[in-house]
């Protein structure tokens, strides 16, 4: 298993938004790293069972 794939994935982890601005900030970063993760857990996946019907 790649290491990589144990990394934890950023999210938003600034202060609270105050602002419309720093809200849809916080919201694109949080957005990405649920990407990133369930991206790895597809990975994961496949590497532990490469005929699983799971694509992420």
């Amino acid at each position: 298993m790649p290491a990589d794939l144990l990394q934890a994935c950023a999210g938003y982890t600034g202060p609270l938004p105050q602002t419309e601005g720093q809200m849809s900030d916080a919201l694109i970063a949080e957005a990405r790293g649920r990407s990133c993760a369930n991206g790895k857990l597809a990975t994961v996946a496949d590497i532990l069972n490469p005929s699983s019907p799971f694509e992420g």
